[in-house]
């Protein structure tokens, strides 16, 4: 009992002791089953966890489980019946509509929702939520963009021709904050009716804003259905129950509403009849007014005739009386004109004779003045000669005196005699004079007589020509009175005449006034002729009308007497969450992580597990020595092999719970957060601890390495203690293959030929090598490949196979000419280069007992359907076309139908019927599912053409904003009931799969690592089973560089022919993991691109040499003298 304590205790001595002494291989086990524990559960975990975050979110927010619509709209009795249902926790009846604001020149929809009491709860980011009519809460994502901000106003537009004041109470609105709804997970909101299709955002508004009578939708929440994860089956399961419950009231409550309808318009139908009789009353009474208003119409218009009649003859009256004083007047006006001419005539002599007169008056004038100033002249000089005449007479008898003086002195002597000479000869000397001057005075006298005779003479002819010119000029005074007279003789003649005319020309203005009476006598006649002939055709069409319209309004009480009798009962519509924007996608990308959690992790582990199997593997037998001892020294099989096993198990289930403890919480993390990306409005992350992954995964590795020892053990423990003491023979050498090549064997050095002899010798490590690298290249190839195949998608899809850019969906219910107006549209829009009419419906079509929901496209026109869709074989790359005699299935179907070319499927017509088609094609496809069938075979087999619901348009140059602006102008005709774009298809996509980019670079960077690990695990395996060999070529004096080149060269043409079946093995295995991860309605390309290969190579390449590097170090530490010790 003691001894086998003491041996029990030494073998667990032993045995912390090799732990110890082969740490780096316990840590190698311990962290390659950590990673690939990690890996698998931490990845399948992922699934779980994304959906359990998405559900936390719904349950916070108290997202709806159902959302029921009536064709008729729903009201309180709908919402009662519904929340009486067994299973409806709550059901809660709301308005929604779609409107249109203007932000930036551009027109955005937006859906407005009422806000409800219990579900649906929005998050508000800024401000608070709407408390009052007039207050709203914005998409936070649109306010963003929109350059609106808490406390604007917005203005809504209703997009159709009703104004928005018949669905809400105004029109603006006050935003008072921002937000996120449950409803709303991602960047997308759904389409629209209005506008361009595409919904920008959301508003929230309280229910009192609406004024519509009945309500648009009810929410209902399903009893339990919190205590499920969403996107599960159960809760699907839990759900569905409900929903068919609803549905299953839904047809008698749809009667129900329905009959109240009925009820209302029975209502109206019998106001409208009783109106209808009011209004027959009120026509009678209305024509009989105007028949006898017709009637004293004709009287006054007859007395009025008269009256004209009676008018018009005094009129032609008074113009005879008129002409003949107008005669008088005419002959006074013309001896007038006479006179005035012979006036005139009298005037222009007199003229002339004035004209001639004043000038002779004026010349005489001037002639007498001249005269008068030569006279004047003359007397003056006259006087002058008389005053001299009269000083020299004067001075004459001075001289006379003075002589008589002097001589009657002389005689009495009175003078003295001395003076007496003096005196003599002044007495002579005045002689002289006296003598000298008599005859000059004599002759002066005769001169001034002679002067005044002339003078006299010329005062008297001056008076003659002045008395002449003062009669000429009475004579002009007397004709121009004579002339005066006469005019004012002719004055008032012509005053007369004038006067005469006045009244002649007043008794025309009457006549003319009688005469514009009568005219208008006559055209007010006429007029009343007219009126009285309208009046009567008004009396006629009014009669006619009031018939019509009487007519017609019993015809309406028929038809609405029918429309009545065809109200059909009101559908109900139960929608679950699978119809809000971007549910279905978060879903699908839960599916795909599952799908990618399925397949890549287990890859993953197996590669591990068989690293971790190899290195245990190795460990039994490198101390087969050991274990041949301990076997000689009385320990059991049982308890040698226990050491082993504890061993692995203690690595294994260390790794493994370091690796459930890690991986269960940061993969996850990682993986739910990249998500976040896309659906930022979620900010809950729910990453529990799966036990269950945990359990399978630690199992798995506890199996793998415990199974790997255990068989290890048994091979050598089978064997003698003698044997196992002595080490195992050396492998005996064997010609390799490449040695009956000679020309190559030949020219290769010692140092190759070692190398390659070496790598076959040991075929064991040699293909568990290869494996590794192979497999983790492999692994890497896959994630990359994922990338290329999920990513080529969009592009392929929508720039290679479908090359229109937009696609309308017609209203069926539109007439011809509102058709024609799309078509005309179409036709003249400039930017648009072609487009091309279908029939585009979901149908059904079998393969034996497989059934499948596909899209049936007929073409209008196969030329034009060339230009807009391409069909190809994906393999070959060979296009075709769709002829007059061609059914065309995509690719993804005919597999999932097991059908190729020549096989028949069973489609649904747009009649029901069901005929079977020859498929002549299968095409390349990737989004979706569908049935090409020319014109001709889908008449030929259902006996008429499909009316055309889609139309496919591509501009000339592509461009997103007159592309919108193309979506907008679409929708406001009539015939168009939606419009969606390719680019907003491909864009959505892209962004869907942007967050797989993530978790496909964590699927990378895992797989790299294991690389790195896997490398250096076998080759550090592969340093300790040959350090004798290594020892001995460095005792044979090879350096350390020459011993590290020769394991490099093993290593490098290792991982050489491991990257070449990492190649194969990836390219297997991508196709195998592709086909896995795929959803039903998308096919991910089969491609992986020429970087992807080389991207994984030179990853591969790198661990290596890394690898490489460090096994560097080990190898310059081995002991030489481990040579020359015995292996005995």
């Amino acid at each position: 009992m003691v001894g086998r304590q003491m041996k029990k205790r030494a073998l667990r001595k032993d045995f912390y002791m090799e732990i110890r002494k082969s740490l780096g291989r316990f840590l190698s086990i311990f962290f390659i089953v950590a990673m690939g524990v990690a890996f698998f559960s931490g990845i399948r975990a992922s699934e779980p966890d994304l959906r359990y975050s998405g559900d936390a979110y719904f349950d916070r927010n108290h997202l709806m489980d159902l959302k029921v619509m009536g064709t008729l709209g729903l009201t309180e009795n709908d919402v009662q019946a519904i929340w009486s249902l067994e299973g409806v926790a709550q059901a809660e009846p709301g308005y929604s509509a779609d409107v249109m604001v203007e932000r930036d020149g551009n027109q955005k929809v937006l859906h407005v929702s009422s806000i409800l009491d219990s579900m649906n709860q929005y998050t508000v980011e800024e401000g608070r939520m709407p408390k009052k009519d007039g207050e709203c809460l914005i998409d936070q994502d649109f306010i963003q963009g929109s350059g609106l901000k808490v406390g604007d106003e917005i203005t809504l537009i209703s997009g159709t021709k009703d104004p928005v004041t018949d669905t809400f109470t105004k029109e603006t609105f006050r935003i008072v904050g921002a937000g996120s709804s449950p409803e709303y997970i991602s960047f997308h909101r759904g389409s629209s009716m209005i506008g361009n299709g595409e919904v920008s955002g959301f508003l929230a508004v309280p229910k009192e804003s609406f004024v519509t009578e009945a309500y648009t939708e009810c929410y209902v929440s399903v009893e339990g259905a919190e205590e499920e994860t969403a996107f599960t089956e159960e809760y699907d399961q839990k759900v569905e129950k409900v929903a068919e419950r609803i549905e299953s009231i839904g047809e008698r409550q749809g009667a129900l509403r329905a009959e109240e309808i009925r009820g209302d318009a029975k209502e109206e139908l019998s106001d409208a009849k009783a109106e209808l009789e009011e209004g027959k009353k009120k026509a009678e009474k209305e024509l009989s007014d105007g028949k006898a208003k017709i009637t004293d119409a004709e009287a006054q218009l007859q007395s009025a005739k008269e009256q004209l009649e009676s008018g018009k003859q005094a009129l032609e009256a008074g113009r005879n009386e008129l002409l003949v004083s107008q005669t008088t007047v005419d002959e006074a006006y013309a001896q007038i004109a006479d006179g005035q001419a012979q006036l005139a005539q009298g005037k222009a002599e007199f003229a002339a004779k004035e004209e001639e007169f004043r000038s002779q008056y004026e010349t005489g004038m001037e002639q007498i003045a001249a005269g008068e100033k030569q006279i004047a002249a003359g007397r003056i000089e006259l006087e002058e000669k008389k005053a001299e005449y009269e000083a020299g007479k004067a001075g004459l008898d001075q001289m006379k005196i003075t002589l008589a003086e002097l001589q009657a002195a002389l005689e009495n002597g009175m003078i003295p005699e001395e003076q007496i000479p003096q005196t003599e000869v002044q007495i002579a000397a005045l002689q002289k004079t006296i003598a000298q001057l008599e005859p000059q005075l004599a002759q002066a006298a005769d001169q001034i007589a002679q002067a005044e005779q002339v003078i006299v003479q010329k005062e008297q002819e001056l008076a003659a020509a002045r008395t002449q010119l003062e009669e000429g000029k009475t004579a002009i005074e007397a004709a121009r009175g004579q002339l005066t007279e006469a005019e004012n003789e002719l004055y008032a003649g012509e005053a007369q005449a004038a006067e005469g005319q006045r009244q002649i020309d007043a008794g025309w203005e009457a006549i003319h006034a009688g005469e514009a009476e009568l005219a208008a006598g006559e055209n007010e006649i006429a007029v009343n002729e007219k009126k009285l002939a309208e009046a009567k055709e008004a009396y006629e069409n009014g009669k006619k009308e009031a018939e019509a319209e009487i007519k017609d309004g019993e015809n309406k009480i028929k038809d609405a007497e029918q429309k009545i009798a065809d109200i059909e009962d009101a559908k109900w519509y139960v929608n679950d969450r699978s119809t809000l924007s971007d549910y279905v996608g978060y879903g699908d990308n839960a599916d795909r992580m599952r799908a990618i959690g399925e397949v890549f992790p287990i890859l993953f582990f197996i590669v591990a597990a068989l690293i971790s199997l190899t290195t245990m593997t190795r460990m039994v037998e490198e101390q087969r020595t050991q274990i041949g001892t301990l076997k000689a020294l009385g320990y059991g099989k049982f308890s040698i092999a226990g050491k082993y096993l504890n061993y692995a198990l203690m690595a294994t289930i260390g790794g493994s719970i370091f690796g459930v403890l890690f991986g269960e919480k940061v993969f996850p993390y990682i993986i739910v957060t990249a998500y976040k990306i896309i659906y930022i409005h979620m900010p809950d992350i729910v990453i529990p601890y799966h036990w269950g992954y945990a359990a399978m995964a630690t199992g798995a590795a506890v199996i793998c390495t415990s199974a790997a020892t255990l068989l290890a053990c048994y091979k050598e423990l089978a064997s003698q203690p003698a044997v196992l003491m002595r080490p195992p023979a050396p492998k005996q050498g064997k010609r390799v293959f490449l040695e009956r090549i000679t020309f190559i064997w030949s020219r290769l050095s010692f140092i190759w030929k070692s190398t390659i002899r070496n790598l076959i010798r040991y075929k064991k490590r040699f293909f568990m090598t290869v494996f590794g690298i192979g497999g983790c290249m492999a692994l890497m190839i896959v994630g990359f490949g994922l990338r290329d195949s999920i990513f080529d998608v969009g592009r392929i899809q929508y720039q290679e196979l479908n090359l229109y850019d937009g696609m309308i969906i017609l209203n069926t219910d539109a007439d011809e000419k509102d058709k024609e107006s799309l078509e005309q549209y179409l036709q003249g829009e400039k930017e648009i280069s072609q487009a091309s009419e279908g029939y585009l419906k979901k149908t059904n079509v079998e393969k034996g007992k497989i059934k499948k929901d596909v899209y049936l496209y007929v073409p209008e026109d196969l030329e034009k359907n060339q230009e807009f869709l391409v069909y190809r074989d994906r393999k070959t790359q060979e296009t075709f076309e769709l002829g007059e005699r061609d059914v065309i299935l995509t690719e993804k179907m005919a597999k999932t139908l097991e059908v190729k070319k020549g096989d028949t499927i069973t489609v649904k017509g747009e009649n029901g019927d069901k005929k079977e088609l020859t498929i002549t094609n299968v095409c390349e496809n990737y989004m979706e599912h569908y049935l090409y069938v020319s014109p001709e075979i889908y008449k030929e087999m259902f006996g008429a053409l499909p009316k055309a619901n889609n139309i496919y348009f591509k501009m000339k140059e592509f461009d997103e904003k007159k592309l919108k602006e193309i979506g907008e102008k679409v929708l406001e005709e009539r015939a168009a009931l939606n419009v969606s774009y390719t680019y907003n298809v491909e864009e959505q996509m892209d962004e869907m799969l942007e967050s797989l980019d993530i978790v496909i670079v964590v699927l990378i960077i895992s797989a790299g690592l294991l690389a790195f690990v896997v490398l250096y695990n076998l080759n550090n395996i592969n340093i300790n089973e040959r350090k004798r060999e290594l020892a001995t070529i460095k005792v044979l004096g090879f350096y350390d560089n020459e011993v590290s080149a020769y394991v490099y060269r093993e290593n490098i043409l290792l991982t050489l022919i491991g990257t070449v079946v990492g190649v194969i093995l990836g390219s297997i295995l991508h196709r195998f993991v592709i086909t896995t991860v795929e959803i039903d309605t998308v096919m991910f390309a089969r491609t992986i691109k020429g970087f992807s290969f080389l991207y994984s190579a030179l990853l591969t390449c790198g661990f290596s040499v890394f690898v490489n590097c460090v096994m560097y170090f080990k190898l310059k530490k081995i002991n030489m003298v481990e040579s020359l010790k015995s292996v005995e």
